[in-house]
Parts: C-alpha cells; structure tokens; sequence
C-alpha cells in the first residue's frame, strides 16, 4: 500500500512522519508520474490558492481531479479540505469540487489566534483526537448526504462524503497518529489489526 502527500507546498513532510510511524509506505507527489498505483492520497494544508496555481502549473489538477472521481480515498487537511469543499466562501478560488460543502477561509483569524485542542471522532471510534487549528477554515453548508465527523462547539470541523475526507484541523502536527490510522482503516488501506 502506498499513500501519495501533494508535496507542492504547505505541510507535506509532516504527514509523511506520521505515516512512517504507523509503517505505511508514503510518495511525495510533485509530478503526474507520482500519482500512478496510490492506495490514498492527501492534500495537506499550506497556503490554498499557492497550491492551486502549483497544480495548475505541473498539471496535477485534472488528473487528481479525475483520481478522486474513480474513488482514491483523499484526505485534505486545512487548506487541503479547502480545495476538496465545492464552494469557497469570498474569494470564488477554484477547487476540486469533491464534496457539496461550502467552506469559509481563515475563519479562526490569524496565525498568533492559533490553538491545539483534543475532541472525539465517535464515527471512527476515537475518544480523542489531538490536533492544530492553525489558521483554520470553517465549513458553513453542508449537503445533507454529507457526514459530520467532529465538530468544536458549534463549529463543523470534519467531514466525510463518499471517498473523500476534509477536516479544517492538523492532526498531523501531533505525536497522536489515531486520525490517520482511523482513516487508513476506515478506507480499508490498513488493516484492523494495526
């Protein structure tokens, strides 16, 4: 199994330390030639509309586009989960389209109004999940079809459509590895017993 991080830009490498840790192999994809034979991929978070013109510009966006639409299991993280929503709220920035959600950039305000914090995700059976809100977006619509996967008082956090996996948080940038084994899992990329 072999897991692709979009390694354009943003917080790539920390992604990578984590699934090095659970002992998922890992590709750093910079080229069309990096997203052949992915069992998964994730969008990390950066800087979204940097990313997007990077995309763009090495040709990756139609053929993630394409990937994500045959049902590659894709995680966004941050600015990640901006990328995959349909819609985002005031700046009309492209996106993948991959879930019918709208999503609101820098919502938490800016970087020194950062936070770490723990919630559950019940859905995948996590009592605590320990991650980063650096910068963080806040989804504002969701599609009935759409699951709920955490929120943080009032606010919706995660979420889950079909194939695909969007949370405005970093649990990556934490020594707590159970977000990304739960998603390996519940994509069925690892197995039950690791």
């Amino acid at each position: 199994m072999v897991i692709g991080i979009l390694a354009l830009q943003g917080g790539f490498q920390a992604h990578r330390k984590t699934l090095d840790a659970l002992g998922v192999a890992t590709v750093e994809v910079r080229l069309l030639s990096d997203l052949h034979h992915l069992n998964g991929l994730i969008l990390p978070g950066g800087e979204s509309s940097t990313m997007l013109k990077l995309l763009e510009r090495e040709d990756l966006f139609a053929e993630i586009g394409q990937l994500g639409k045959n049902g590659l299991p894709i995680l966004g993280t941050c600015a990640g989960a901006i990328l995959m929503c349909g819609k985002v709220i005031g700046s009309g920035q492209k996106s993948f389209g991959f879930i019918p959600a709208a999503i609101e950039r820098n919502a938490y305000g800016c970087q020194r109004e950062s936070f770490e914090t723990s919630f559950p995700i019940s859905a995948w059976g996590l009592d605590q999940v320990h991650a980063l809100f650096i910068r963080a977006p806040r989804f504002t619509e969701l599609h009935k079809e759409v699951a709920v996967l955490s929120t943080l008082g009032e606010d919706v956090t995660g979420i889950q459509y079909k194939n695909y996996t969007a949370v405005t948080y970093h649990p990556e940038l934490t020594a707590d590895v159970s977000f990304h084994r739960a998603w390996l899992k519940q994509n069925r990329i690892l197995e039950e017993d690791r």
